[in-house]
């Protein structure tokens, strides 16, 4: 007897194996131009969206130049009611211009990239984000449901959803509504898909991103599990680890603090330079990167 919901999320893994390798194959050489570039790949969602943040950077496995783009009051909301709960961070990710707000806090580099995730792909927050780094001319990688987004309209100022705006769309091939698992006597189904395949985009972008590098001869930095103890062997293992940390967070810290060169006020951060061209579908990069001919307009899903 098997257990429907991990029949179901196997599916979407394959689904997303099957139908998106080569958006993601594109997004990691876009992300090692960043890297390779001395700044960073940037990640944006909110709500449950932020878990891929999370899983970016840092962790075990992680690589240096994966940014999260953390903003508190719509990443945390566990206490569900009262203080920081599931209603204000509803109205948060939803206040008109608020991403434009959290962009004034940085300085970003013109090779820079941005992975925004919003699954229903109509996030007014995330599009923020999304709208600022096309302004700014920097390319877009957006992660998002296909089937949701084409399953609703959108609010946001600029008429527009996520894979409508992203130079390269991957999808996580989540159903409508995300919940795949039906409940005999409910209405509504159960066990949410998009978590579990935007978990696994992060890391194959994350991953093919390091290879990539290291085909460029870049040695990448990647964070290594220190948690090993008891025998000789494991407090040797544990001992290389804490030495890579450390290595890794200069690294980190010397690419971070490029964020805060600028002084920021009335919105001054990375002021987006002339707004791109229509591009009738394309897409458009920002400036070229380190080995490029010129920018990639590769798209994937849409």
């Amino acid at each position: 007897m098997s257990v429907e919901y991990l029949d179901k999320a196997i599916a979407l893994l394959a689904e997303v194996r099957d139908t998106q390798s080569e958006a993601i194959l594109t997004g990691a050489r876009w992300i090692a131009d960043a890297i390779a570039a001395g700044g960073f790949a940037h990640f944006f969602g909110a709500g449950h969206s932020h878990m891929a943040l999370e899983e970016a950077f840092p962790r075990n496995g992680g690589l240096v130049g994966l940014h999260p783009l953390t903003e508190l009051a719509v990443s945390y909301y566990t206490p569900v009611i009262g203080n920081s709960g599931m209603y204000q961070m509803r109205f948060y990710q939803e206040v008109a211009g608020l991403g434009d707000v959290i962009w004034r806090n940085y300085t970003f580099k013109p090779t820079d990239v941005f992975v925004v995730f919003t699954n229903t792909g109509v996030t007014k927050v995330a599009l923020d984000i999304a709208v600022r780094a096309r302004e700014a001319g920097l390319r877009v990688i957006g992660v998002t449901s296909l089937k949701h987004a084409h399953a609703t309209g959108t609010e946001h100022a600029g008429g527009k959803r996520l894979h409508e705006l992203a130079d390269l769309v991957i999808d996580n091939c989540s159903v409508a509504g995300d919940a795949m698992v039906e409940v005999p006597g409910l209405d509504d189904k159960a066990g949410a898909g998009s978590s579990v395949t935007a978990i696994a985009i992060v890391n194959a972008l994350s991953t093919e991103a390091a290879r990539e590098l290291a085909r460029r001869g870049v040695t990448p930095f990647v964070l290594p599990s220190p948690y090993f103890e008891g025998t000789e062997e494991g407090r040797a293992r544990r001992r290389r680890a804490e030495q890579r940390w450390a290595e890794c967070l200069v690294e980190y810290k010397r690419r971070y603090r490029d964020l805060f060169d600028e002084a920021v006020s009335e919105g001054a951060s990375a002021s987006p330079g002339p707004s791109a061209p229509e591009t009738g579908g394309q897409g458009r990069g920002g400036a070229t990167p380190p080995g490029e001919q010129g920018p990639r307009t590769e798209r994937s899903g849409a």
